[in-house]
């Protein structure tokens, strides 16, 4: 079926048939959807990096929560995973005052998403080339709102630094 030009269209009394149009696509990498998604987060503290580390490699350590996240996350001291349904976790991590706080989480490659009744965290990454990741990070609290906003922006910071003395080390 050949489309119609806009002056058929103009001429035509024809009602105009939507099947016939083809609908934009936009794809997203999941640190431009991390972006999106952190936007609409009230106080959301945010920030992205490259690591020049293949994608693989990062990812693969990122996405293992329960034995690394307490290594280059400087709020967990620990993490436990309590139960998993393909991308869907519920999880406990021990937070700077020792208390177990229980997560939400959906975890894919190149994302992750945390929620609990006090904040929400996501990371995403994506390769940029064949040696290096696109990385992004963000840490909001729905109780505490701005007022720790300054805060999170400084702990990822610290995650960054973290990880790229983990990666440096593995080199």
């Amino acid at each position: 079926m050949a489309l119609m030009s806009a002056n058929e269209l103009e001429s035509s009394d024809d009602p105009i048939e939507v099947s016939r149009y083809a609908w934009p696509v936009a794809d997203l990498d999941p640190v431009a959807k991390m972006r999106a998604l952190a936007a609409g987060v009230p106080h959301a503290a945010i920030d992205e990096t490259l690591f020049d580390v293949p994608f693989e490699r990062f990812w693969s350590f990122i996405e293992d929560l329960e034995n690394n996240t307490a290594l280059y996350e400087g709020t967990v001291s620990r993490l436990r995973i309590l139960d998993r349904h393909g991308e869907s976790i519920r999880l406990e991590a021990r937070g700077p005052l020792g208390f177990w706080i229980p997560f939400d989480v959906v975890l894919r490659s190149g994302w992750c998403v945390m929620h609990s009744k006090s904040g929400q965290t996501g990371m995403a990454a994506h390769p940029e080339n064949a040696t290096q990741t696109r990385f992004i990070h963000f840490e909001a609290s729905s109780t505490f709102g701005r007022l720790l906003r300054p805060i999170f922006a400084w702990n990822i910071r610290g995650d960054f630094r973290r990880l790229r003395r983990h990666f440096s080390k593995t080199d």
